[in-house]
């Protein structure tokens, strides 16, 4: 039942994509539309959600190719690329383990094979342990934002939309089966 759905929100994402891929690369970031990214991120989040959906209530439909769900996927990475960019990973990743080592040595000072080894030591780990942590989480988070930087590029937006928009159209339309683009490239 989803799958029927697929093309249409292929389509509909893509144009917005679209939309969004020509505002980002005519526009400075500071005056691009404030409403087109809340929207673009939403329907990012839509197409993050349906083959989880289609999955889970839908169960394997042949009605909607691997490709037409990547090219989902890789769209919902381009309009949300942004938004994911600007959430500060490392300082959340290294607040979490921090607290759960904290939490952690907390709990097994009461025991008594801890309480061989000094506090200040054990506490000295733990601080080690969340620097190593953070500046791994820094250097993967400086290489996750270079990726959602240029995944939600104007040009790239633009192109993957339109790509996304075609397939909608050409399975949504019934010009083609379920496969799309594919099946024009094949010949």
């Amino acid at each position: 039942m989803l799958a029927t759905y697929v093309p249409w929100l292929l389509s509909a994402s893509g144009l917005l994509g679209v939309v969004l891929g020509v505002n980002r690369t005519l526009k400075r970031r500071e005056n691009e539309s404030k409403l087109l990214q809340v929207i673009s991120f939403l329907a990012g989040a839509v197409l993050f959600a349906a083959p989880v959906a289609m999955v889970l209530y839908g169960g394997h439909s042949s009605e909607v190719s691997g490709g037409s769900i990547l090219l989902m996927l890789l769209l919902a990475i381009c309009l949300v690329g942004r938004a994911l960019k600007k959430l500060p990973m490392a300082f959340i990743i290294v607040a979490v383990m921090g607290t759960g080592l904290f939490w952690l040595f907390s709990y097994i000072k009461q025991f008594s094979f801890a309480g061989d080894v000094p506090t200040q030591t054990v506490a000295l780990v733990i601080a080690v342990l969340i620097l190593i942590v953070f500046g791994i989480s820094f250097v993967i988070e400086k290489t996750i934002d270079l990726f959602l930087g240029l995944i939600s590029l104007g040009p790239v937006v633009f192109i993957v939309a339109g790509v996304a928009l075609i397939q909608g159209l050409l399975t949504g339309l019934h010009i083609t089966d379920h496969h799309g683009l594919l099946n024009l490239l094949k010949g």
